[in-house]
C-alpha cells in the first residue's frame, strides 16, 4: 500500500474593495464587521479544516479612516483590474483540506445586521482565491510585516523552478531585504469564481514596516501594509 501524500501548505488570499455608498467617507463600520464579526466567524467556523490564523493588510497610500484619499503613487489594478483596499491572508497546512467543498469556509455566515444591506457580497467587492506555497525564503513567519505582492506567469521565466521565479520577482530590488519571501501557485478560486485574469504564480515578499522598496518597472507589484493578525 502507497503512503498517503503529504499535505500541501497553501493560502488563501482575499481581496477586498468597500463599494457601499455608506462607506464613502469611513471605513470604520466596514472593518469593525471585519474583524470582530467575519474574522473570529472565519476562525471558528473554518478551524476544522486548518483556519486558525489571519492577517489583515491595507493597501499602501490608502486610510481607512479616509477612504477618499488615495495616493496614486502605485495604481496597479490586480487581480481582476480592480484597485483592492484591503488583503487578507489565511494559511493553511493543508490547501487540499482548505479548500474542499465540506470545508467550514463555506459555512460562514454571509449576513450580519451590522452591515447595510445585510449581506457581505452587497457592501464590497471580493476576490477569494486558494493558493499552494511552492517556495520560501527568509526567517521568522511571525514578525510583524507589511507584504508586498508580486505577480507573474511561468512564461515570464521560461523554464525556471519556483527558486528562480521568486528569484525573478525581486529584479531591481532595492531596499532592505525582506524579512521572508514565499511563492505561491494558483489551485482555484473559492465559492466556483472566475479565474479569468489571475496569474500562475503570486511572489509575497514580507518587509519590515514603514521601510522603502523598488522593483523594475515592469513588474506589477502592489505594496499593502500590516494592519492586525488573529489567531495563532
Amino acid at each position: 500500500m502507497s503512503a498517503a501524500a503529504a499535505p500541501k501548505k497553501g493560502y488563501l488570499v482575499v481581496f477586498a474593495l468597500p463599494t457601499h455608498p455608506s462607506f464613502s467617507s469611513s471605513h470604520e463600520i466596514f472593518n469593525k464587521w471585519y474583524n470582530e464579526i467575519h474574522i473570529p466567524d472565519m476562525l471558528s467556523y473554518g478551524r476544522s479544516s486548518g483556519f486558525v490564523t489571519a492577517i489583515r493588510y491595507a493597501r499602501a497610500g490608502f486610510s481607512p479612516s479616509n477612504p477618499q484619499v488615495s495616493s496614486t503613487a502605485n495604481d496597479v489594478t490586480y487581480p481582476k483590474d480592480v484597485k483592492w483596499q484591503y488583503l487578507a491572508l489565511y494559511p493553511v497546512e493543508d490547501v487540499e483540506k482548505a479548500r474542499a467543498p465540506e470545508s467550514g469556509l463555506y459555512k460562514v455566515p454571509l449576513e450580519h445586521e451590522m452591515l447595510p444591506g445585510r449581506n457581505l457580497m452587497e457592501v464590497a467587492k471580493w476576490e477569494l482565491d486558494f493558493w499552494e506555497v511552492v517556495g520560501e525564503t527568509g526567517g521568522d513567519s511571525s514578525k510583524q510585516t507589511d507584504v508586498i505582492l508580486v505577480p507573474v506567469d511561468s512564461s515570464d521565466v521560461p523554464g525556471a523552478d519556483p527558486s528562480a521565479i521568486l528569484d525573478y520577482t525581486r529584479k531591481g530590488w532595492e531596499g532592505p531585504d525582506p524579512v521572508r519571501s514565499t511563492l505561491l501557485k494558483f489551485i482555484a478560486p473559492a465559492f466556483g469564481g472566475d479565474a479569468t485574469g489571475i496569474k500562475q504564480y503570486l511572489a509575497v515578499h514580507e518587509v519590515e514596516p514603514n521601510t522603502e522598496e523598488t522593483l523594475k518597472p515592469e513588474l506589477k507589484t502592489v505594496k499593502y501594509k500590516f494592519f492586525k493578525k488573529f489567531g495563532v
